[in-house]
């Protein structure tokens, strides 16, 4: 189940207009975009290379990546690990970003995770997998899972922007991760299109004032 899937995000929509909290920024905001990305393993190289980086930089530096490599689109892991780290380093990656994205590469071959094989793994299978890559942390895999995958239940605690957008609607000035995760189980089985809309909120705060009065 994905949110690539019409239907599923039709589904998530309905759910979140009548919520008191994100049904006025559903009402003002467009209706998100979900694509399912092709191959992962690249969409997660690509994530790194972006780190830190202006968009421009880093389509530059990638594509220089990509030209190395002498794949794009069907990038694998085998095509990385042909090279060493300061051999990418030499079309623009920092040291520490060509260390990442071998250990990405290592880690795909050694598990051999194939683009099916993560299409079906479930959230928390993804999270095992990626996890122990240094590297990639616990906001780089729910990215990931959001955004590349589409997966309809993921929430980073981590993330700042969803911190500030929960602070009017939990009413507490810095929420812990353990009482984001409690409060954001209202939304359950769609927390990742919640939380597109939580960060819509943050462009217009009008919207975003916490519960609505009863009267």
């Amino acid at each position: 189940m994905t949110l690539a899937d019409s239907e599923i995000l039709n589904s998530a929509l309905l759910e979140l207009e009548g919520c008191e909290f994100l049904g006025p920024v559903v009402a003002v905001h467009d209706r998100p975009v979900f694509e399912l990305v092709e191959n992962p393993f690249r969409a997660l190289a690509r994530i790194i290379t972006f780190q830190q980086l202006s968009g421009k930089a880093a389509e530059t530096i990638f594509g220089r990546f990509a030209g190395l490599v002498g794949t794009d689109a069907g990038m694998a892991p085998e095509d990385v690990l042909r090279f060493d780290v300061e051999t990418l380093r030499g079309v623009g990656l920092s040291r520490q970003k060509a260390t990442y994205i071998l250990n990405i590469a290592e880690r795909f071959h050694e598990l051999d995770l194939t683009p099916v094989r993560l299409f079906e793994m479930s959230d928390e299978a993804m999270r095992e997998a990626l996890l122990p890559i240094k590297g990639v942390g616990a906001w780089t895999v729910e990215m990931f899972l959001m955004f590349y995958l589409c997966r309809p239940d993921v929430f980073s605690p981590g993330d700042l922007g969803l911190q500030k957008a929960l602070v009017p609607m939990m009413g507490v000035e810095k929420p812990k991760a353990v009482e984001m995760m409690a409060f954001t189980e209202r939304w359950r089985p769609f927390r990742t299109v919640a939380s597109y809309y939580l960060w819509r909120s943050l462009e217009d705060p009008a919207v975003n004032r916490g519960p609505r009065s009863s009267d």
